[in-house]
């Protein structure tokens, strides 16, 4: 058996950081103004007492020492295995813990550089695992080249490859989304709608005597939001490696994301009205058992704003639909033969969107719905990643002959639904997706993870 393998020897500082800093900002500040004086009389050349000074960066260096030498501590006790079923962890001085997943249960495999890491030139290794809250093992931290080996590895062991065969086949690399240009990530963010928001209510702010008291949680709500466009567009580059989809991306936190693309189910296209003059679109997926709860998850947006072309190259790599399909059936900005559709009096309850509301069916292959007039949305999904079906109608729906069909699907941002249909239309679609060829039971208890 492999023995663990130890991470870089400032793995504990690192962790630690925050603190560490804290620590030194409570001693600098503690520097008063005389001494401050001092220090400025003794750097124009005037004969000053600094053996405080002194004696403070003997004290400082003596402090760095002990750190580091208690940290050692911490360091020696921590290590990773990639053994031959799973991936272990351990860590503890007093009390040592060993965290492990086996390769048959690892989703995803991200290298996360994060902004304190980057200056050691380190990086941490994130494991998505299929389970519930706290699932996530991360490794931390290790040179950048070595992170990439271990996450090459961890992939290709789950996917359940052979390592020496591996090692004399080069792996396939088609690039799919070159570089976004930094400039359409800025301007992206300047005209979203969230964006848009912000200004309006900073200019209510200004304008309104106390208004800045009643916009706080809209800037505590939205401005995070804005951030993520800037953040998750920045350098945004997308890769098919085989039967998986690597992409990079990040201003803060540089991360190498690694999605299976057979855990993707459910995957929607989308084009904010203010982006409608620039022809921007988005792709947005949700993916069985990945970033459900975490916050420190990879993104769900596997293209934050691309050109309507890079967005439908994405839309057939990542669903089941082909180049024809999207020609015949799925243009993102309407439907052009769907089999169901709002009807007029669907005006009644979406005055906006009633016109383009409709679900389309490919055969057994895929399921696609269209909503939004200002704001174009589309959603894919193959029918057997459908996990329930259910038939919604409310009061005004009822009076005037109408009902939803919701699609339950994996958790994630993708919600589908056929709106407002005629009521016999909603029954007849909700009878032919009942019928709809279903996954193992197997592949069913490990896609609800």
């Amino acid at each position: 058996m492999r023995e663990f393998q130890r991470v870089h020897r400032a793995t504990p500082l690192l962790k630690f950081w925050t603190t560490i800093l804290a620590v030194f900002a409570v001693i600098i500040a503690n520097i008063n103004s005389v001494g401050l004086k001092e220090i400025a009389d003794f750097l124009r050349g005037e004969e000053v007492q600094l053996w405080w000074f002194a004696a403070g960066i003997g004290v400082f260096l003596l402090s760095c020492a002990l750190v580091w030498g208690i940290s050692g501590i911490w360091w020696r006790a921590m290590g990773f295995r990639l053994g031959d079923d799973e991936v272990e962890l351990k860590h503890g001085v007093i009390s040592t813990t060993v965290r492990s997943a086996r390769y048959e249960r690892i989703q995803s495999v991200d290298v996360v550089e994060p902004v304190i890491a980057r200056i050691f030139r380190v990086a941490k290794v994130r494991i998505e695992t299929a389970g519930g809250a706290g699932s996530t093992l991360e490794i931390l931290y290790l040179r950048k080249p070595k992170a990439e080996r271990v996450c090459a590895e961890v992939l290709a062991r789950a996917r359940g490859e052979d390592m020496e065969e591996r090692s004399l086949t080069e792996p396939v690399h088609a690039a799919l989304i070159p570089e976004i240009p930094i400039q359409r990530s800025l301007l992206a963010a300047v005209i979203h709608p969230a964006s848009v928001v912000v200004l309006l209510s900073t200019v209510f702010g200004f304008v309104v005597p106390g208004g800045f008291g009643a916009v706080i949680p809209v800037f505590v709500g939205l401005l995070p939001w804005v951030w993520g466009i800037v953040d998750k567009s920045w350098r945004f580059t997308a890769e098919v490696d085989n039967d998986a989809l690597n992409v990079t991306y990040g201003l803060a936190d540089k991360r190498r994301q690694t999605i299976p693309l057979a855990r993707i189910h459910a995957v929607k296209i989308a084009q904010p009205v203010l982006w409608r003059p620039f022809n921007w679109w988005s792709v947005i997926v949700s993916t069985a058992g990945y970033g459900m709860r975490d916050k420190q998850a990879g993104t769900s947006m596997l293209l934050p704003v691309g050109t309507r072309e890079q967005a439908l190259a994405m839309l057939c790599v990542l669903s089941p639909l082909t180049e024809q399909d999207v020609v015949t059936h799925a243009q993102p900005e309407r439907a052009t033969q769907p089999q169901y559709r709002s009807p007029k009096s669907a005006w009644w309850v979406s005055p906006i969107d009633q016109g383009q509301q409709a679900v389309t069916l490919l055969g057994e292959r895929a399921v696609v719905t269209h909503s939004g007039r200002f704001g174009h949305r589309m959603s894919v999904i193959a029918p057997e990643h459908i996990q329930e079906l259910s038939l919604q109608r409310g009061p005004i729906a009822q009076g005037l002959g109408l009902a939803d069909v919701r699609f339950d699907l994996v958790p994630g941002p993708v919600q589908m639904s056929g709106k407002q249909l005629l009521l016999a239309d909603a029954q007849q679609l909700l009878e032919v997706l009942r019928k709809r060829a279903l996954p193992s039971i197997q592949n069913a208890i490990s896609s609800r993870h």
